[in-house]
């Protein structure tokens, strides 16, 4: 079993740094991709979300020295159950680029912090797992702290133009589809016997079939614009931050899944809400007009440290295994003869 490294280790430091670096670098970019393009990509989002997984899919093949799994017909079958968490993964991820043109990056990300609750409700009543009392309180905290962003709009102190409820919304499907894909997906990347780059490369295959389909789907018509969109009349800058989003959301995003697998998760939790207080700073200094870091804010993401601290370092103690006493670990048979 791997080692966990703690974050007062060189180590994790140096691992923690780089995640917040490419969430930062992600958050940054992609807002950016769109603010300085008259609030929309230059690329269609659709065909961002198929580049991202088509460079997701390249990074993985590299890894396993281009050999791609078998395409037998028996195998085909098998790889099936990979399509449901790319759908799930495929409509989240357009409407995070969707949300990013309603809500700066430092708003969706506590507005998306809801996920947390309904991952403590479906393990407390569907799949009956145990949560602790101070889980559910720091399940509050997160919720409190959406409600809170939320209060600078009500007050006239706002951080920015006002939250439209279509976000609420978009934030709210997301939550859910992002808990419910990643309790599928950990369930079938914990099957023993199964190659972990070839279970990353169905996804990754199945995600560009998914989100190709979704952006036909949505055009309305086959164009050539429909698949460039004004990529050819933008500014150098803009083509920079959209080559360094798409970077950061495909490569950064594989060499920190894999990286932070040698993390405690309370340490990727703090990674996670350190890098949206880095973006929060940015943000208000990049795109004062959208963003203000307001003490409505500042309480929320407060909120947010507390929830996150509560829900994972308040979990229930695993119960103690008692050792077998020698008796007990006779066979019936020797315990017969004796």
């Amino acid at each position: 079993m791997t080692e966990k490294l703690g974050l007062f280790t060189l180590a994790g430091f140096i691992i923690v740094l780089f995640q917040v670096t490419c969430e930062v670098g992600k958050q940054i970019c992609n807002y950016s991709t769109q603010y300085y393009n008259s609030g929309k990509y230059p690329l269609p989002q659709t065909i961002i979300v198929v580049i991202i997984e088509l460079i997701k899919l390249i990074v993985t093949l590299g890894r396993s020295k281009c050999k791609p799994p078998s395409f037998r017909a028996d195998n085909l079958r098998q790889s099936t159950k990979f399509l449901l968490p790319s759908v799930l993964y495929a409509i989240n991820n357009n409407i995070y680029f969707m949300g990013l043109t309603l809500v700066p990056p430092p708003i969706w990300l506590i507005l998306t912090s809801f996920r947390t609750v309904v991952t403590a409700s479906l393990y407390k009543f569907l799949l009956k797992r145990e949560i602790t009392v101070m889980q559910f309180v720091g399940a509050l905290c997160i919720v409190l702290s959406i409600v809170v962003a939320k209060l600078g709009d009500i007050a006239g102190v706002g951080s920015g133009p006002s939250i439209p409820p279509v976000a609420f919304l978009l934030a709210a499907i997301a939550s859910f589809n992002s808990v419910g894909a990643a309790l599928y997906t950990e369930s079938l990347f914990k099957k023993e016997g199964e190659n972990f780059l070839e279970q990353q490369f169905w996804m990754y295959f199945y995600g560009i079939i998914v989100a190709g389909m979704v952006h036909i789907v949505t055009i309305g018509e086959m164009s050539l614009t429909s698949w460039t969109g004004n990529i050819a009349e933008v500014g150098i800058n803009v083509k920079l931050y959209l080559v360094v989003g798409l970077f950061f959301g495909g490569i950064g995003g594989l060499v920190c899944a894999a990286i932070l697998k040698r993390l405690d998760n309370i340490v990727k939790e703090y990674s996670g809400a350190a890098a949206n207080m880095f973006t929060a700073f940015l943000c208000s200094y990049l795109f004062p007009e959208k963003f203000q870091f307001t003490i409505y804010i500042f309480l929320a993401m407060c909120l947010l440290f507390t929830g996150i601290f509560l829900y994972e370092f308040m979990k229930a103690k695993p119960k103690p295994v008692l050792p077998q006493t020698s008796d007990e670990s006779k066979s019936p048979l020797l315990s017969e003869k004796s």
